[in-house]
């Protein structure tokens, strides 16, 4: 079988709704404008869906000029993101961590955001002034995503786990950024290099996965039986580091990928090994 790119969906703003693309330009730091907005509490702690479900419910549309227009079903008004507005302030914010000098943008996003999920907090940009690497790749350069630019999963992976899953589990719940198909079930886990259209991409590790995963993404409503994370436990667990779903990779090679791309296996890794704990 030859592996093909079914979808792909960049986070504009860490832990929002995804938008799918029909095509995009991988760059070392990610899909481009993925997770380069961050919003963070008073100390400059992330603000995330793990937390704060309300802020999963946010839908956003970008444009041609750069803005990012978002709604929200408990907010009458949409807001315009525009960069010529920003502020020319900086913070520090925490990632995982991981000290980070953002732009801050400006009140009336503060304002906007702070509304909806019931508390002050301050909306951060990762500009060209911004820098953040990975211990594991301190080569490479990523914005507010949690570990690694780019998050790689199956249809094949996504449809094992539901044949094992008492609730029906969608891929949004993952936010992936390169959805595959047409391929085994965790065959990402074999793949070492890959290249897809002018890019090439090199596997990291495995994705850990968290309770973000409980949340369903058109309520923002956690699931009262903890799945996927409770299914996943019992067939999907490293030790010592938790229940993963899909693999982490960057991006040595920048280009432009469409949906529909052949994947192709430029080198295998040997995978993690997995104890089946279903009898």
């Amino acid at each position: 079988m030859q592996p093909v790119v079914r979808n792909l969906a960049i986070y504009p703003i860490k832990s929002i709704q995804g938008i799918k693309l029909t095509e995009a330009i991988a760059e070392f730091s990610g899909l481009t404008n993925d997770r380069t907005y961050l919003v963070v509490d008073e100390n400059g702690e992330s603000v995330t869906g793990r937390k704060h479900p309300a802020i999963t419910l946010i839908n956003a549309t970008i444009h041609s000029d750069n803005t990012l227009e978002l709604n929200h079903p408990d907010h009458t008004d949409n807001l315009i993101i525009d960069p010529k507005d920003f502020t020319s302030e900086r913070m520090t914010v925490d990632v995982w961590e991981t000290k980070i000098d953002a732009l801050i943008c400006g009140n009336q996003y503060n304002t906007w955001i702070s509304d909806i999920l019931k508390e002050p907090v301050t909306l951060v940009h990762f500009d060209n002034q911004s820098v953040r690497v990975t211990k594991r790749r301190p080569d490479m350069t990523v914005t507010f995503a949690d570990t690694y630019p780019f998050l790689i999963t199956s249809m094949a992976s996504l449809q094992a786990l539901n044949d094992r899953c008492p609730e029906t589990m969608i891929m949004e719940r993952f936010r992936s950024n390169i959805i595959v198909d047409n391929c085994d079930a965790f065959a990402e886990d074999t793949w070492q290099e890959i290249k897809i259209g002018d890019a090439i991409f090199e596997a990291v590790k495995p994705c850990v996965r968290c309770i973000f995963t409980t949340l369903e993404p058109s309520t923002a409503k956690r699931g009262k039986k903890g799945e996927p994370i409770k299914t996943l436990a019992k067939f999907r667990m490293l030790e010592k580091k938790g229940v993963t779903f899909g693999m982490n990779f960057v991006c040595t090679q920048p280009g432009l990928i469409k949906q529909g791309d052949q994947i192709e296996i430029l080198s295998y890794r040997e995978p993690e090994q997995y104890v089946d704990s279903v009898v």
